[in-house]
């Protein structure tokens, strides 16, 4: 289930009759503070976060720019993988929209020789007409905003990739019509509409729902007693969500008894 579908539900299951248009941005708000309490104390839905950006939104980069190299803001936790897929199935190396291209983790010093050895090529000159980055920890040479959908350089068929001061640098950079894909594993904080959630469990929609209503509850309708009942079938849902978390991680060391071994 995507965010945006998880917003809907959530809204016309609480508002029945419409969400007031002075408090649309408020729900969203109480949306996004259920879900990130609930990363806080059901550890499972830390787990399988998924982001999904595109190089360009429009005419829109949403993407820096180091030496033909991609940046962006790495996500606050553990990258599981990180692919690419191609919006256009035309393009050369596309076999079609859902064909991965799979980066492999490096360190920042293997990007650096990766530009190093690929240097004389023509599509590693910086673009003089970008602005610079104004974040102050990024190496020089960062540019905001660099990618346009004039640029044609081939997709490339794999690459690297390195953490380095909280930001990812992807090479080969992408082409315009990719889309970045990072599965991680850590606490999210914000969400597009097109992340996906794990909306489809009925417990995560009850406990997203009783968590608008109490805070609706107490905020704007000055409800004690429809807050604290709403409170107590909020804790009730999580504390089954834990119990049900803690109940898979001991059926996963039951299955994999090595310490060394995933679960």
């Amino acid at each position: 289930m995507t965010f945006a579908t998880l917003k809907s539900n959530v809204r016309s299951q609480v508002f029945p009759y419409g969400v007031p248009e002075n408090l649309s941005t408020v729900i969203d708000n109480y949306i996004v503070e259920s879900l990130v309490h609930l990363q806080r104390y059901v550890p499972c839905y830390q787990q399988l976060n998924v982001t999904n950006t595109d190089v360009l939104s429009g005419s829109t980069a949403n993407f820096e720019e180091y030496i033909r190299t991609s940046v962006t803001t790495a996500p606050d936790g553990v990258i599981n993988r990180l692919y690419t897929i191609d919006s256009d199935s035309d393009n050369t190396n596309s076999s079609s929209k859902f064909d991965e291209r799979h980066y492999k983790q490096k360190s920042f010093q293997d990007i650096t020789e990766w530009i190093r050895n690929e240097e004389a090529t023509d599509y590693l000159k910086v673009d003089t007409t970008k602005s610079a980055s104004a974040s102050t920890t990024d190496p020089k040479n960062v540019q905001a905003g660099a990618q346009t959908s004039a640029d044609t350089e081939e997709r490339a068929f794999t690459g690297i990739w390195a953490k380095y001061r909280g930001k990812l640098y992807i090479a080969p950079r992408l082409i315009d019509s990719e889309s970045l894909v990072i599965e991680w594993t850590g606490f999210k904080k914000t969400w597009a509409d097109n992340d996906v959630v794990d909306g489809d469990d009925p417990e995560v929609q009850r406990a997203v729902r009783l968590y608008v209503t109490k805070e609706h509850a107490r905020d704007w309708d000055h409800d004690t007693e429809s807050y604290q009942m709403a409170t107590a079938e909020f804790n009730d849902t999580v504390s089954g969500m834990i119990w049900e978390c803690n109940q898979k991680e001991i059926q996963g060391k039951q299955i994999y008894p090595d310490q060394g071994r995933p679960y």
